[in-house]
């Protein structure tokens, strides 16, 4: 018998740390060696957050970024 470590109902009921698979999202124990959705070898390495809000956030950071080059650029060359 495998053990998947606690379930999402056992995670909510204890107040544990919240743990994301980050392979594919899968909201897992923070200490799980494998992500029982996708079977990824995890080995205790787990993320704070869905990796889509993860995603979210670099491409906030790259259109802030590219769009204060651009008002740089435009400023000095204009």
């Amino acid at each position: 018998m495998r053990d998947d470590g606690p379930s999402v109902d056992d995670l909510n009921r204890f107040g544990g740390d919240t743990a994301y698979c980050p392979e594919c999202g899968e909201k897992i124990w923070d200490q799980a060696e494998f992500c029982p959705r996708c079977r990824a070898h995890l080995g205790g390495h787990t993320v704070s957050q869905p990796p889509e809000a993860g995603a979210m956030q670099r491409r906030i950071v790259i259109a802030v970024t590219i769009a204060l080059l651009i008002a740089f650029i435009l400023y000095f060359v204009l």
